[in-house]
């Protein structure tokens, strides 16, 4: 065997943590493992030890046990239909950022219960190998979803996303009558977790966050409104819509679920801003209030 067990970063990975960058490269190994073996120094970078949270430059030379490097990680099958469908949702493309209107019920990623992602799907694609996600949505929120196709957009839309320049506007249909405007300035406590799954709460111990909920129209039990946030807080949206007592429709988390509804949760990404870029994911058929039937 002539091949050493080391990567070189390439110009697409400068920039990266260590331990982010072995997570990608062997899936099949958890971060606690990485951990271990940068700690022992079974891992070096041009042959010095190093820590987890070191930033790679052009060019290192990542040395790992080669009981690992040559065990490829387990690939997901990803079926032509799956990359066939995914595709049909692009949005925008150009060089440095690929837009979808995510589907409602597909995961960004892989995780607990999602044994497939958008990001799987993407990657599996000739061309989309090296793409990555920019941020997130929860698998039953539909809408604008960012991935960069490049290290220097990924890190461009971060660095907006601290600054806080990147606008964002969810269409909601809300269980419930909201007849005002409403601004909510309510910190959120994204760490609680309820038998080991997490549930955001409003919490003095949190985060700041704000939400601007705007009644569009109404019907009888519910009410389409426009959500605008900056900070983005997981579930921001969500448990907002439950403080002030007109949770998501079909939020089983947050508020009930409803039975016999076209899809779990009323909640779509539909405009993305950040510096020169706006993006628009058309609003869901199923949000027509009139469609809406509630037992």
């Amino acid at each position: 065997m002539d091949k050493k067990p080391i990567f070189e970063v390439t110009e697409n990975e400068v920039g990266q943590r260590l331990d982010n960058y072995l997570l990608k490269q062997r899936k099949q190994i958890e971060k606690s493992n990485w951990y271990k073996l940068i700690r022992k120094g079974l891992v070096r970078i041009n042959g010095k030890r190093v820590k987890p949270l070191y930033k790679l430059c052009i060019g290192d030379l990542i040395r790992i046990p080669p009981s690992i490097y040559f065990v490829e990680s387990v690939k997901l099958k990803v079926d032509s239909k799956q990359q066939t469908d995914l595709l049909q949702h692009v949005i925008f493309e150009d060089d440095d950022y690929l837009v979808l209107n995510k589907p409602a019920g597909l995961a960004a990623h892989t995780g607990t219960g999602h044994k497939i992602g958008v990001i799987e799907i993407m990657t599996s694609v000739a061309g989309y190998e090296n793409i990555q996600l920019a941020h997130r949505l929860d698998k039953d929120t539909s809408g604008c979803l960012l991935l960069a196709k490049n290290r220097l957009a990924l890190l461009s839309f971060q660095s907006a996303l601290k600054s806080h320049e990147v606008k964002k506007s969810y269409s909601a249909v809300l269980a419930g009558q909201l007849l005002q405007p409403t601004v909510v300035e309510q910190p959120l406590d994204t760490q609680n977790r309820v038998n080991g799954i997490r549930h955001v709460i409003v919490s003095d111990s949190g985060q700041l966050a704000q939400t601007e909920f705007t009644p569009i129209r109404h019907a009888k039990q519910v009410t389409l409104c426009q959500c605008d946030i900056s900070s983005g807080r997981t579930h921001q949206i969500r448990v907002h819509a439950q403080f002030i007592g007109c949770p998501v429709l079909g939020d089983r988390f947050y508020g009930k679920a409803v039975a016999d509804l076209p899809r779990q949760l009323y909640l779509h990404a539909h405009v993305l801003q950040f510096g020169t870029h706006r993006f628009t994911a058309s609003m869901p058929a199923e949000f027509k209030l009139e469609s809406i039937n509630i037992r």
